[in-house]
């Protein structure tokens, strides 16, 4: 290899980190959380929940990058509704755990307001228990498209809105374990639902963020169980939710 290509190979070297950028960011979260299905009586479960987050992102001045974000939530809300045979209205208490991993590609405009286009394919994984002992796992795989705008000032306002849709959603309703003989998985269907965000950042370390997220499912199809000799049709109903939440977060760059 000549000298000539040497020298412009070490500069190319020199200049790959000025000209991407990549590290962690952790944020401490605290949400208020809302569950509403739709039927007769209804049922509503509202509360707040605490989580961390944290995100991986290589970015550039402009063209493609990507990211990785991760989410750990917990807490325990008000359940108001009604027992499952009797409609007899009933309130107790339900606790979330739930986390959720998420990849992202972004495209980034070349102009100083930083406009920026994102995909990301999404697992979202949580257990909601009725306390004391009446578990349902969910399992959804969901699509995000965005716009975020971002200066990536060291001090200055930044957010991003969008679409979010579940592409394939699954529940575990342990019906075995309540009294029926079979265990059928549900499966409510997925439509678009918004989410947002708004953040001020007050170093370039330090970033203050308000976010609202949010699922529509549908009616999910009926499933055939049978119990005692009696046999029922069940599924799970239309059900919106909604997540109004304040992050603290801390970028290691």
């Amino acid at each position: 290899m000549s000298a000539a290509r040497l020298a412009l190979l070490a500069c190319a070297l020199v200049a790959a980190p000025a000209s991407a950028a990549s590290g962690w960011s952790l944020s401490a979260d605290v949400e208020h959380f809302r569950w509403r299905e739709a039927g007769s009586p209804s049922v509503t479960e509202s509360g707040p929940r605490y989580g961390l987050s944290w995100t991986y992102a290589w970015e550039r001045p402009a063209g493609w990058q990507w990211a990785y974000r991760g989410e750990l939530r917990r807490g325990t809300v008000d359940y108001n509704g009604a027992l499952l045979f009797s409609d007899e209205p009933a309130t107790a208490r339900t606790r979330y755990t739930g986390v959720v991993n998420e990849a992202q590609g972004i495209y980034r405009f070349a102009q100083p307001a930083g406009v920026e286009l994102v995909a990301g394919l999404g697992w979202d994984y949580w257990e909601r228990k009725i306390l004391p002992d009446q578990p349902e796992d969910y399992s959804v795989v969901f699509l995000r498209l965005g716009v975020n705008v971002d200066p990536r000032t060291n001090n200055g306002w930044f957010g991003g809105a969008g679409l979010k849709r579940p592409l394939s959603v699954s529940q575990n309703a342990h019906l075995d374990e309540i009294g029926f003989d079979q265990n059928p998985r549900l499966e409510p269907k997925g439509d678009f639902s918004v989410y947002l965000q708004a953040g001020y950042r007050f170093t370039r370390n330090v970033s203050l963020i308000g976010y609202y997220d949010s699922y529509r499912f549908r009616e999910s199809a009926d499933v055939r169980v049978t119990s005692a000799g009696s046999t029922f049709f069940l599924f799970q109903p239309a059900t919106n939710v909604d997540t109004f939440g304040l992050k603290l977060r801390y970028s290691f760059q």
